[in-house]
């Protein structure tokens, strides 16, 4: 680990608002293992709301920028008291009201939006401002903290359009060298704030009480408010969602922009959004333990009582290997394995204890409701 006292850290607060648990790991990642039946690897673009741009000429960041900036949001989310870092005057009365600001985009002509999860946690009344300046009222169609990702549905006159739409592109055309071109509510004040960077590494997995993964690595400029704002390929398609970054300083006492952001690919985030468009949540299967993510395989920290792994009879100290038959190691970790599956399936786990090694079947649960 760096030596805190010469290097600090940090996750930018890019909404006002923290998420809780969300710290930067190394190798070993301490969380639970259960919680994201998640893929690093989903191949094809997600076509839930339309098709992407496809194969087509680079554009300018110029030309990317007019082509959506009419689909770009800003999502406005009265907060509890002391969960925003900055204050601004309420709208419906003389009194300070912390406010939650963050980013999104509008993803068909029904006027649903996608954002992060965390930008609208515990919000009742949410107003969305378009790119012309207008606000309009908002319904949480669902979210899924697990994923970070949240969908929204403007409210919006009758007869009145949406002022534009953007595409979901193919993630998992995405390498590592790539262009990208980020946009959002920069400083919780400035929207449709237009930054360009290059695609550090693909994959990425943030530890914390709940872990995110398939995540995008780059160097975009990302700020404060930008959360839940696209990450955009050189057609101008959605290649992922902005969801945290990482930068020098204290948490949140300075306007510095994150010099390493990450974003939630957007074949997992399209898929997730269509899935909370049919039913309002994501049903994750379940294996009720922690474990903590090494090369050699995950080491079960705990096992819930009667879950299905203490069912199964594993033990704290296992080495988890494979699920399956697949390896698990510091690239391939049981959250991506799990992807796939669903509760009351069976899989099997290649499992190292004392030496020994043993195969153990378990019958998959239902991951319990974890709000952030």
């Amino acid at each position: 680990m760096p030596d805190r006292t010469s290097h600090r850290l940090r996750f930018v607060a890019l909404t006002g608002v923290l998420i809780p648990g969300l710290l930067l790991g190394t190798m070993g990642i301490l969380g639970p293992a259960d919680v994201l039946a998640q893929s690093t690897s989903t191949s094809g673009a997600c076509t839930a709301f339309g098709a992407p741009s496809g194969p087509s000429k680079e554009l300018s960041v110029a030309d990317i920028a007019t082509q959506v900036e009419p689909a770009i949001v800003t999502i406005v989310t009265p907060q509890q008291s002391g969960q925003g870092i900055d204050e601004a005057q309420s709208p419906q009365g003389d009194e300070n009201l912390p406010l939650g600001v963050g980013s999104g985009f509008i993803v068909d002509q029904d006027g649903h939006v996608v954002t992060n999860a965390h930008v609208v946690a515990g919000a009742k009344d949410l107003t969305v401002t378009l790119s012309d300046g207008t606000d309009v009222p908002a319904t949480v169609v669902g979210k899924d903290d697990l994923l970070d990702v949240a969908l929204l549905k403007l409210n919006l006159p009758a007869g009145t359009s949406v002022p534009g739409v953007v595409a979901f592109g193919d993630s998992s055309q995405l390498r590592p060298g790539d262009s990208v071109v980020a946009i959002g509510t920069a400083l919780d004040t400035f929207p449709n704030t237009v930054s360009e960077g290059t695609v550090n590494g693909m994959h990425r997995s943030l530890g914390g009480s709940y872990p995110l993964s398939a995540m995008i690595q780059n160097d975009a400029e990302i700020w404060q408010g930008d959360a839940g704002g696209p990450l955009l390929n050189l057609q101008g398609d959605v290649i992922g969602v902005n969801t945290t970054g990482i930068g020098s300083g204290m948490m949140g006492t300075d306007t510095s922009p994150a010099s390493m952001g990450f974003a939630v690919e957007s074949n997992v985030a399209c898929t997730a959004a269509a899935d909370l468009l049919a039913d309002g949540h994501i049903v994750w299967p379940y294996l009720g333990i922690q474990a903590e993510s090494t090369r050699q395989g995950d080491t079960v920290a705990d096992v819930v009582a009667d879950g299905p792994s203490a069912q199964a009879g594993l033990q704290t100290g296992d080495v988890i290997t494979a699920l399956d038959g697949q390896t698990i190691d510091g690239m391939h970790t049981l959250l991506d394995r799990l992807y796939g599956h669903k509760p009351g399936d069976v899989v099997e786990l290649t499992v190292e204890r004392n030496g020994t090694t043993t195969s153990m079947p378990v019958t998959l649960g239902e991951r319990p409701a974890v709000t952030q």
